[in-house]
């Protein structure tokens, strides 16, 4: 009696040791956050998860380019939009040969390009974040694997969840 009493106040303990989020299969839900369970992680929780190392040298980079890369994009679509109107607009005009309009569409335009390129920093962190999940679900044995040979009715796929 006593050791299921024993049993049971360690594993009450684990549970409360881990934020309160029973240890299982760890979900990236696609808008920067994780869940186990059915529950959303705490940063605190996260952390004590996937270990200080990958915090620090993945999720936190991670998330500041997910963070980051969407408003830049958007600021350099708008730029690359406002020149093509600028430049569509003096299309006629004779001005628009000349140099310094030139200079300052190829500035904006350029400027644009490159802020622009902040979706890819934001596609980047979210795979950077899908790989996390990946990696802690892989070393807890959680994830999903295949196998292509022998099997117990013969040769074949093994799929194993």
């Amino acid at each position: 009696m006593g050791l299921v009493l024993l049993s049971c106040m360690t594993a009450l303990a684990q549970y409360k040791d881990n934020g309160g989020v029973q240890p299982g299969r760890l979900y990236y839900t696609g808008k920067g956050d994780f869940s186990m369970g059915g529950n959303r992680l705490s940063e605190e929780a996260i952390h004590d998860l996937i270990g200080e190392q990958v915090y620090y040298d993945t999720y936190v980079p991670a998330q500041k380019q997910r963070r980051l890369g969407l408003p830049l994009g958007f600021v350099g679509v708008g730029l690359l939009a406002a020149d093509i109107a600028f430049y569509a607009a003096f299309i006629d005009s004779p001005q628009i040969h000349e140099r310094d309009v030139v200079l300052v569409s190829s500035i904006v335009g350029s400027l644009g390009a490159i802020a622009g390129a902040g979706f890819i920093f934001h596609f980047i962190g979210k795979g950077r974040l899908k790989w996390i999940a990946e990696d802690f679900n892989r070393r807890n044995g959680y994830a999903a694997s295949w196998r292509l040979g022998p099997t117990r009715s013969g040769v074949g796929l093994s799929l194993n969840f």
